[in-house]
C-alpha cells in the first residue's frame, strides 16, 4: 500500500538540530575557502575558486589602485602609472596562466547508485570497473522495468561481451550477443554454435545498437517478448534464475548456468540484486539558486521502507556533516517514478521541492541532501529509511568574456562579458582587474557595474546572481597591453577594495600582438623607389615615429631609412576594426633610386613603427617580401645598312641603369664572339616607352639611334649582334648592365637585268646588283660566262651608276650605286651558245681575290 507524507508541515532552522550517530556522513571532499587576508606590503593573492584549478596554484596581483582609475573623455579608463612602470622592469616569468573552468552542478543521484555499488572489485582492471560502473544503473532499470534480476544481467554482459571488449560489443553495442535485428539494423558475424555435442561454426545476424543503454534495455526487452522466459521474471534468487535461463533455451552452452553462477559469486553481483528488490533509491533534480535568491532543492525518494503513518524530512548538511537545514515536506506526485517503481511503497508521492532563502549560511558550501522516512515528528531517526545524495557544492562559477578587443576607432581596449558565482552573495564590489600573466603582474583594476542579462539567466538559472552578471569596461590601450598574455579577471569581493573575501574568475589570456601590412605599390616610378601601403599594429602604441626601410636582402645591410607621415586609411579599418592604429595606418614615400637599390640583389621594404626619433630602438617591424628591380627591357626599331652605313635605333630601358650615364651600342661579331665596334649613343626622349614602362627606370629618355659606318667584319656572313649597354665608365667598360639583342647575318644579295641585246657581234648588256657583301670591294665586274663550254668568255670593269630606284626599294649596302651598263664585243663563234652574265664585287683590281657574285640566268644567243 502506499502511504502519503502528513500535511502539516514543519520547518526546522538552521543548527538546531545536530545530526544522530545512526546517520552516517557520506560525502566528497569540500573545497578551500578563497578568503585571503591581505599583507602589509598591500599585496593580495588571487585564487581561483574553480574546483578544476590545480592546488595552491595562485598568483600574487599587486595592489594596483584602490577604485577605479580617471577616465578619459571617451569614458576609457587607463592603466595605473605605478603597476606599467612596474610591470616595465619584470622579466616575462615561465609557467602556464591560471585558468577557469565554467562549473555547473544541479543535480545529484543518490550515494548507493553511484560507481559498481557494493560489488567485489579488488580483482579487477580499471577498464573492468569501468564497464560495471557502465552497466550499473542499466541493470537496475531493467529490473525495474522488466523484472529480469540486475546480476544475470551483469553476468551475461560481462561473459557475453568479455567486459565490453569483443567486437560484437566495442563497435556495435550489442552487449549480449543477441541474434537477429534492431530497428531493422543487423550485422552478420561467424559464431560458435554447440549442436549435439559437437562445436559448429555459423554465419548469423546479430542486433546492431547505436549505444549501450539501447542494448541493456533491449536485453530486459527480449525476455519479456518471448513467452518461455517469463519463468525467470521477478524472481529473486539468482541460482534459480541461471538455471531457468539456461533451460528455456538461451544459450546452448551445456556448463551455461555454472558460469553464470561463477561470475556472480566471484564478483559478488548478487549485492545489485539486493539493491533493486530492497528499493531504496531517488534523485536530486536541481540543487540551486535561482533569479529570486532563493535555493532550490527538488527530486524524488522512493523506497519499500515507508508507511503511511511517518514523516518525509529533507535535511541539508555541509561539506563537514554539521546540519544547515532540515524541514518536512509534502509529496509531489511523480507519475515517472510511480510507472519505475510501481510495487515500492512510496514512489510517485515520493516527489518533493523546497525553496528556502540562499544566505551564507550556504554560499561556497558543499551541500548533502538527505531525504528521510521517519516516525519521528522533529525528523531524527526512527523506523524508515534514509537515502543519501551525492553533495553538491554551491560554488557555481561560470562567466564568459564577450570581448576582449581593441577599437581602432577609439584606440580602447573593449572589455564585456558576464560572471555568475554562488559565492558572490554579499560581494558587493565587482572588480575587472587587467593583469599580465606574462609577467604576473597586475596592471590595473576597475570597479564595475552589473547590468541585466537575461540570456544568461536562462542558460545558468541555478546561479545566483545570473541575471545581473554582465559588465562592460573601455580601457585607454597602452603599450603595457601589446606584446605580453594580457588576462582579465572578474572578482566579486565584500571589501571595498577588492582584495579580501573575493570569488574570481580567470579568462583565458589573449596576446595583442596584431601585425598586419600590405604593400599598395612598391616600384620604381622616374628617378625614385615609390614605396606606398599600410601598416597596423598593436604593438605600435606609444610608438610615434614611422619609418619606411630599405634593406639588401642578400647582403643583408640597411640601405636607407625615410620617415614618414602617417595617412588616414578608413578601408583598412573597415578590414581590421580591432588592430590598434588600423585607421591611420597609410604611408607613401619617394626614396631617391640608387645603384645600390638596382645592382640585382634582393631588396626589401620594412615598416617601423617606433618611440626613438632615429628609428633605432623599442620597434616593431614589419617585413614585406623582397623584390629584384632588374627590369630590362628594350627593342630595335631599326637594325639596317643604310648606304655606307650600319643604322641602329631602338631604345633600352633598365633598372640597373641608375648610376650609369654612359650609353654604348656595341657590334658584336656573335660567329667569332667578338667586338667589332661601339659607339657612345646618347639617349633621348620617349613617351611612348615611359608609358608602356612607367615602373623601369629610364624608360622615359631610352631612345637612341646612331650610324656606324660598315666595314667587311659586319657583313662577312657572320651573325652580327647589337648590345645596347650603360655603364659608368666613359670608355663604356667598368659597372655596367647589358641588353643583346637577336643578332643578324647581313648577306643580301640582289640584281636584276635589266638589258641584254645582241646586236651584231656585239652585246648591250644593263642592270643593277647590290650586295651587304661588297663591303671593300671597290672593283665592280661584268664577266660573260659560256655555260654551254663551262667557260669565262671575258670580263669588264664598269663604273657604278646610281639607282635611286633601287635604293629605295632594298636597304642593302650600295643598292644607291649598283647600275651597271656597257656593251660588250664577242666572237661570232659563240652563236648557239648559252651565255651567262655574272656581276662580281671584289678587292682586288683583276676581279679574282675576295669577291661576292649574282650569276644570272643563262641566255641562248645568235650572233650574225
Amino acid at each position: 500500500m502506499l502511504g502519503y507524507p502528513h500535511k502539516n508541515i514543519k520547518v526546522v532552522l538552521p543548527v538546531i538540530f545536530t545530526f544522530g550517530a545512526t546517520l552516517l556522513l557520506l560525502q566528497s571532499p569540500g573545497y578551500a575557502d578563497s578568503n585571503q587576508g591581505v599583507t602589509s606590503n598591500n599585496v593580495a593573492t588571487v585564487e581561483n575558486v574553480a574546483s578544476n584549478t590545480t592546488a595552491n596554484r595562485s598568483q600574487t596581483v599587486t595592489l594596483a589602485s584602490q577604485g577605479t582609475a580617471a577616465t578619459t573623455t571617451d569614458n576609457a579608463v587607463s592603466l595605473t602609472d605605478d603597476a606599467v612602470q612596474a610591470a616595465n622592469k619584470k622579466l616575462v616569468v615561465s609557467g602556464e596562466p591560471v585558468l577557469t573552468t565554467s562549473q555547473y552542478t544541479t543535480t545529484a543521484a543518490a550515494v548507493d547508485r553511484v560507481g559498481t555499488g557494493a560489488i567485489n572489485t579488488s580483482q579487477l582492471t580499471p577498464a573492468e570497473i569501468a564497464f560495471l560502473n557502465s552497466i550499473h544503473t542499466g541493470a537496475i532499470q531493467t529490473w525495474h522495468q522488466y523484472g529480469v534480476l540486475p546480476s544475470l544481467t551483469a553476468a551475461q554482459a560481462i561473459i557475453e561481451s568479455k567486459w565490453g571488449q569483443s567486437s560484437l560489443a566495442a563497435q556495435y553495442h550489442n552487449l549480449f550477443g543477441i541474434k537477429g535485428s534492431f530497428n531493422g539494423h543487423s550485422v552478420y558475424l561467424p559464431t560458435n554454435e554447440d549442436y549435439g555435442g559437437g562445436v559448429v561454426i555459423i554465419t548469423a545476424p546479430f542486433r546492431v545498437y547505436d549505444n549501450n543503454a539501447q542494448s541493456l534495455e533491449d536485453h530486459g526487452r527480449f525476455f519479456v517478448d518471448n513467452s518461455r522466459y517469463h519463468n525467470l521474471l521477478w524472481k529473486t534468487n539468482y541460482r534459480d534464475v541461471t538455471y531457468l535461463v539456461k533451460a528455456d533455451g538461451y544459450a546452448t552452452a551445456p556448463n551455461y548456468t555454472a558460469v553464470l553462477n561463477s561470475v556472480i559469486e566471484s564478483y559478488g553481483l548478487n549485492a545489485w540484486d539486493r539493491e533493486a528488490v530492497d528499493i531504496n533509491d531517488g534523485y536530486i533534480d536541481d540543487l540551486s539558486v535561482h533569479a529570486d535568491g532563493k535555493l532550490y532543492v527538488s527530486g524524488w525518494h522512493a523506497t519499500n521502507g515507508y508507511s503511511s503513518n511517518m514523516y518525509h524530512f529533507i535535511i541539508l548538511l555541509d561539506g563537514n556533516g554539521r546540519e544547515l537545514y532540515r524541514t518536512e515536506v509534502n509529496g509531489s506526485y511523480r507519475q515517472d517514478i510511480q510507472n519505475v517503481y510501481p510495487n515500492a511503497k512510496i514512489a510517485g508521492w515520493g516527489g518533493f521541492s523546497i525553496a528556502i532563502p540562499y544566505t551564507k549560511v550556504f554560499a561556497g558550501q558543499s551541500i548533502q541532501v538527505v531525504s528521510r522516512y521517519t516516525y519521528d515528528g522533529h525528523g531524527e531517526p526512527n523506523g524508515g529509511k534514509d537515502l543519501w545524495f551525492v553533495p553538491v557544492t554551491l560554488n557555481a562559477n561560470a562567466a564568459n568574456l564577450d570581448n576582449m578587443s581593441i577599437d581602432a576607432k577609439t584606440g580602447n581596449l573593449g572589455v564585456a562579458g558576464w560572471h555568475a558565482a554562488d559565492a558572490s552573495l554579499g560581494k558587493n564590489y565587482h572588480y575587472v582587474i587587467v593583469y599580465d600573466s606574462s609577467k604576473q603582474v597586475e596592471l590595473g583594476r576597475f570597479l564595475v557595474d552589473n547590468y541585466v542579462r537575461n540570456d544568461v539567466e536562462r542558460a545558468y538559472p541555478g546561479i545566483y546572481n545570473a541575471a545581473h552578471s554582465g559588465f562592460k569596461l573601455n580601457v585607454k590601450f597602452s603599450p603595457a597591453l601589446a606584446g605580453d598574455q594580457i588576462q582579465i579577471i572578474s572578482r566579486h569581493s565584500s571589501s571595498q577594495d577588492g582584495n579580501s573575501d573575493y570569488v574570481d574568475y580567470w579568462f583565458a589570456p589573449k596576446t595583442f600582438t596584431a601585425n598586419k601590412a600590405w604593400l599598395d605599390n612598391y616600384s620604381i616610378q622616374g628617378n625614385n623607389l615609390n614605396v606606398s601601403g599600410w601598416h597596423a599594429a598593436d604593438q605600435s602604441v606609444g610608438k610615434k615615429y614611422h619609418y619606411v626601410i630599405v634593406f639588401d636582402a642578400t647582403k643583408h645591410q640597411e640601405i636607407t631609412r625615410r620617415l614618414v607621415p602617417s595617412a588616414s586609411r578608413s578601408d583598412v579599418e573597415g578590414a581590421y576594426p580591432n588592430v590598434y592604429g588600423s585607421g591611420n595606418s597609410g604611408f607613401s614615400v619617394d626614396i631617391p633610386l640608387t645603384p645600390a637599390m638596382t645592382n640585382g640583389d634582393q631588396i626589401q621594404a620594412i615598416s617601423r613603427y617606433t618611440n626613438d626619433k632615429y628609428g633605432n630602438t623599442d620597434y616593431i617591424d614589419y617585413w614585406f617580401a623582397p623584390k629584384t628591380f632588374t627590369a630590362n627591357k628594350a627593342s630595335l626599331d631599326s637594325y639596317r645598312i643604310q648606304g655606307e652605313s650600319l643604322n641602329v635605333g631602338g631604345w633600352h630601358a633598365t633598372d640597373q641603369s641608375v648610376g650609369k650615364k654612359y650609353h654604348y651600342v656595341i657590334v658584336y661579331d656573335a660567329t667569332k664572339k667578338q667586338e667589332i665596334t661601339r659607339q657612345l649613343a646618347p639617349t633621348f626622349n620617349r613617351a611612348d616607352v615611359e608609358q608602356a614602362y612607367p615602373n623601369v627606370y629610364g624608360s622615359g629618355k631610352a631612345a637612341f639611334s646612331v650610324n656606324v659606318p660598315l666595314t667587311s667584319a659586319m657583313t662577312n656572313g657572320d651573325q652580327i649582334q647589337i648590345i645596347s649597354r650603360y655603364t659608368d665608365d666613359k670608355y663604356g667598360n667598368g659597372d655596367y648592365i647589358d641588353y643583346w639583342f637577336a643578332p643578324k647575318t647581313f648577306v643580301a644579295n640582289q640584281a636584276c637585268l635589266d638589258n641584254f641585246k645582241v646586236s651584231g657581234n656585239q652585246i648591250q648588256i644593263a642592270g643593277w646588283h647590290a650586295a651587304d657583301q661588297s663591303v671593300g670591294k671597290p672593283y665592280h665586274y661584268i664577266i660573260l660566262f659560256d655555260a654551254t663550254t663551262g667557260h669565262e668568255v671575258k670580263r669588264q670593269l664598269v663604273q657604278p651608276a646610281a639607282r635611286p630606284d633601287v635604293a629605295q626599294a632594298n636597304s642593302i649596302y650600295n643598292a644607291g650605286q649598283s647600275g651597271f651598263n656597257l656593251t660588250m664585243d664577242v666572237d661570232p663563234a659563240l652563236s648557239g651558245h648559252r651565255l651567262q652574265i655574272i656581276s662580281r664585287y671584289s678587292d682586288a683590281v683583276s676581279g679574282e681575290g675576295n669577291h661576292i657574285d649574282y650569276w644570272f640566268e643563262p641566255i641562248n644567243v645568235t650572233i650574225k
